[in-house]
């Protein structure tokens, strides 16, 4: 359920008819296959995924970062590589510079892997001298906005954790509401898109008193976040991703999160492929046929340790953070997308992967390692594994056959020295 403390109005996409659909990707618009992408957000691994895999079909590209220490750059495959300037300190050198780029390596394309350069690219995408290949702008206010998603589920009747909506500084609403500590602040985007830059977020908080929740929700508010307060829920999360086209799925995968980054909440560490629950797949077709989406996403969810309840929480209108766990299970999202770009057939058998398969990121685990050693926080009211049983995991995963470190391999070892130099992760 969701409770609004103002009075803006949440726009939701009106249903759409889906019986005949009609892409309207570029080359089809266009009529004309793409010949040359320009890549951006190096220092991703949804950038690095699109890199080795077009790098190995020999799709030809360019790819960009914003530091040359960026992992993508490092790639064997990126052959041409570039620096631009980043939407998060300038908008308009940020375009500015895609352009000369598009001419400079004759791409006819831009692919923005961030929120932040998706963004940019839609807001000045009749400035741009190649084809953005972004959402279009309603499908990025319902996939973006975590209140227009939610929005868009609960009408639908999918299951959404208990969620306050803040958008202004007058809190005096909250004291009406009784709230079960501990609850979940998070930005309503990962992104702000300002006059002439983008702002990141602040990153999910967990509070346990009024008095934390106050102070949490004003410091974002100051900043021109808008804010929801949302009932903590204690599970693992699992992510139904892949391609969709006008909302209707053209390739899926899902797979279960094992370890984070941050073990009480954070970006994957390991991660395995699983069987999709056709709960999790109605749930998500839904959606995403209501929102109309075209191409990559991930539909993420937290299922309750206790009640077994899955819960939506978000969508990531974009390749996702442990897309390289895909192309590991034999999906190879990146070639797929590419050939939905173009209006090729993507065969059955292109479509399956292997379940079981895990992905890890050394670093992230690494980092889950040293946090779950040093203890949870306080006050802490959910799961977390013990001690030992961490770093017995952790050992073992190394001799794990299952399991894939997902950036440094053998024939690419490079991008794994730039992840772990490059100033962002």
């Amino acid at each position: 359920m969701i409770f609004h403390l103002s009075s803006t109005t949440i726009d939701v996409p009106a249903a759409t008819s889906h019986n005949t659909v009609t892409s309207r990707m570029p080359a089809s618009r266009s009529g004309k296959a793409l010949t040359k992408v320009l890549l951006l957000d190096a220092y991703s691994t949804r950038t690095l995924a699109c890199v080795r895999s077009w790098g190995k079909k020999g799709i030809p590209f360019a790819v960009g970062g914003e530091t040359r220490w960026d992992m993508s750059l490092l790639s064997r495959y990126s052959r041409e590589t570039f620096i631009y300037t980043s939407p998060k300190r300038d908008l308009s050198k940020f375009i500015q510079e895609v352009n000369q780029n598009c001419r400079k390596f004759g791409a006819d394309s831009v692919f923005p892997t961030s929120e932040a350069a998706i963004m940019a690219c839609s807001r000045y995408r009749n400035e741009l001298a190649c084809i953005p290949i972004v959402p279009r702008e309603q499908e990025i206010q319902a996939a973006f906005s975590k209140v227009n998603t939610l929005k868009v589920a609960q009408s639908l009747g999918i299951a959404i954790p208990k969620t306050i909506f803040v958008t202004d500084s007058h809190l005096q609403g909250l004291d009406a509401i009784a709230l079960n500590f501990p609850v979940a602040i998070k930005s309503e985007s990962s992104e702000v898109l300002g006059r002439n830059t983008t702002r990141t977020s602040s990153k999910t908080a967990v509070v346990f008193s009024n008095s934390e929740l106050e102070d949490e929700c004003m410091s974002r508010l100051a900043i021109g976040q808008c804010v929801l307060v949302q009932e903590f829920i204690d599970g693992y999360g699992v992510g139904i991703s892949g391609l969709f086209d006008e909302g209707r799925p053209v390739a899926l995968i899902g797979h279960r999160r094992l370890r984070e980054s941050t073990p009480w909440g954070g970006p994957s560490a390991l991660a395995e492929t699983i069987e999709i629950d056709s709960q999790l797949l109605n749930a998500t077709t839904s959606l995403m046929k209501q929102i109309g989406f075209t191409g990559p996403a991930m539909v993420e969810y937290k299922i309750d340790h206790r009640s077994r309840q899955p819960y939506l929480m978000e969508i990531n209108g974009r390749f996702w953070g442990s897309v390289l766990l895909a192309i590991a299970a034999g999906q190879d999202l990146p070639y797929l997308y590419w050939k939905m770009l173009n209006g090729m057939e993507i065969r059955p058998e292109e479509k399956t992967y292997r379940v079981g398969v895990r992905g890890r990121y050394l670093v992230g685990d690494t980092k889950c390692l040293f946090l779950s050693l040093k203890g949870a926080p306080k006050r802490w009211k959910g799961r977390l594994t013990k001690r030992g049983a961490t770093l017995r995991s952790y050992i073992g995963s190394f001799f794990d056959r299952r399991t894939a470190e997902l950036i440094l391999t053998r024939d690419d070892p490079m991008p794994f020295l730039g992840r772990l130099i490059q100033p962002r992760s």
